[in-house]
């Protein structure tokens, strides 16, 4: 488990191995997501990067099962 330090700006630094985990470089987007007991930090995915993958078996309703996932968590933030 790593520690990262909140700095006076608001700003922390994610681990070096942790950048590498998740291919994570300078400029890439994260979502932060509010849980019942923290916070989580997840990349955003960019759809562009994902053309073609519905090519692959039961890809579509991975994708879809993803959206409604994603569309669900906005409507709660929403209702806050």
């Amino acid at each position: 488990m790593d520690v990262v330090t909140l700095s006076s700006k608001g700003q922390i630094v994610i681990p070096s191995k942790v950048r590498k985990k998740f291919s994570l470089k300078e400029g890439d987007s994260l979502v932060i997501v509010e849980e019942d007991d923290g916070i989580c930090l997840r990349p955003l995915v960019n759809l562009t990067e994902l053309w073609g993958v519905d090519k692959l078996k039961d890809t579509g309703t991975l994708l879809n099962e993803m959206r409604k996932e994603w569309d669900d968590e906005l409507e709660d933030k929403i209702a806050l």
